[in-house]
């Protein structure tokens, strides 16, 4: 996550944005390329405008020849996205015969249904929310500020909005508002540049007195808690199940912050799996993400006070036996990515003081809603059965 930018429908989205052009056939630049993909023509099928707007994308991806880049636009003038493509270096001078994609998150604290969109355009706009395209005007026209309104519902938490100005010739520009209580951001997909957030599945255990932290690091909790009938081996290859008992808890959902060096400690006593400042126990969080296609070598991150371990669909995949304090991420290390559920179990032991954890992955997933799975395979790490169905 980079820069927050407070939105609706009276301010324009400023950004930063992550921008991409693509050029259009010679001379078929505005209106006549409005519904023609430009994104799978510049990359040879590699990437196109119905995944982005699904997907998102990130920073430095390769489109054609250029990459996704970082910018923010002045929200005045008839030729705010000519001049941002010059600043960011997606190409030099007055440039016509191409499409511009703009892609930001909305972030929403609670559902929000008919709310006013605002776009204007030179020339032709295209507008997709959540993978849905939700408003075009295929019109070749001179644009300083807003001039198309629309509605769109806008769900609890992250929605993706993607849109795409192309242009003819002499000015380009771009803006977009949202009548709506949100912050614009920018979002690397499965937000490794952010953390997950969740909700994750939660559940706590005692380690031995003055044993917590680095000491505990390497001990099942949950085996011992639960008089061996919850491991963590078994939890790291097949999920939980919500309300499933370990010793006297059980686990349980929750959403965790992405700041402060306390917040397993706070979201503890707020789901009611312990009271005041808990210490010497160690906590398991899990979570599954729903991968559209394997992804080797992913990038991901945790931060962690105190100790920390890393099971990735069965396997631990980091381990830092370590008493700290946290409030950021602090360690880096690569996962791979199968095609469907991938089941992240992070486990955070704290010997005394602040109980913090911060944990992201790269690549491309959303959360899956369930926590529960068969047996991972031991070959090819597939899932066969699942609980629940996925709802977004």
């Amino acid at each position: 996550m980079t820069m927050a930018d407070v939105a609706n429908a009276q301010d324009k989205i400023t950004g930063p944005w992550l921008w991409m052009i693509a050029p259009t056939a010679a001379n078929e630049g505005g209106a006549n390329s409005t519904d023609v993909d430009s994104l799978a023509e510049a990359s040879g099928g590699d990437v196109t405008e119905d995944d982005v707007a699904a997907n998102g994308a990130s920073e430095g991806d390769a489109v054609g020849d250029l990459v996704w880049t970082l910018g923010e636009i002045t929200d005045t003038g008839g030729n705010n996205v000519n001049d941002l493509v010059n600043e960011i270096g997606l190409g030099e001078g007055d440039v016509n015969d191409h499409s511009s994609y703009a892609l930001i998150t909305l972030e929403s604290a609670s559902d929000q249904s008919g709310v006013d969109m605002k776009v204007g355009s030179d020339d032709s706009v295209k507008v997709w929310l959540n993978g849905a395209v939700v408003h075009t005007n295929a019109v070749n026209r001179g644009a300083g500020d807003f001039q198309d309104t629309f509605q769109v519902d806008l769900q609890t938490g992250n929605n993706l909005l993607l849109v795409k100005v192309s242009e003819r010739g002499g000015g380009w520009s771009m803006f977009a508002g949202v009548d709506a209580d949100v912050n614009a951001v920018y979002k690397a997909p499965g937000g490794v540049d952010g953390k997950i957030t969740g909700p994750w599945l939660w559940v706590i255990a005692p380690t031995a007195a003055n044993e917590g932290g680095a000491n505990s690091t390497d001990i099942d909790s949950l085996a011992e808690a639960s008089g061996g009938d919850v491991t963590e081996d078994d939890v790291a290859a097949n999920g939980a199940n919500e309300g499933d008992a370990v010793g006297d808890l059980a686990w349980t959902r929750g959403e965790i912050t992405d700041t402060g060096g306390n917040n397993i400690n706070d979201l503890v006593n707020e789901i009611g799996l312990g009271e005041g400042d808990v210490n010497d126990h160690s906590s398991y969080a899990l979570i599954i993400l729903d991968a559209p296609e394997a992804q080797d070598g992913v990038p991901a991150k945790v931060g962690s006070d105190d100790s920390v371990k890393v099971w990735f669909n069965g396997e631990v995949v980091h381990t830092n036996a370590v008493n700290r304090g946290a409030g950021d991420f602090q360690d880096d290390f690569t996962v791979d990515l199968v095609a469907g559920k991938n089941v992240l179990l992070v486990k955070v032991s704290e010997r005394g003081g602040g109980w913090s954890m911060f944990a992201g992955v790269g690549g491309t997933w959303d959360i899956y809603p369930g926590y529960d799975a068969v047996s991972v395979e031991p070959a090819g790490k597939l899932f066969t059965t699942w609980g629940s169905l996925k709802t977004k």
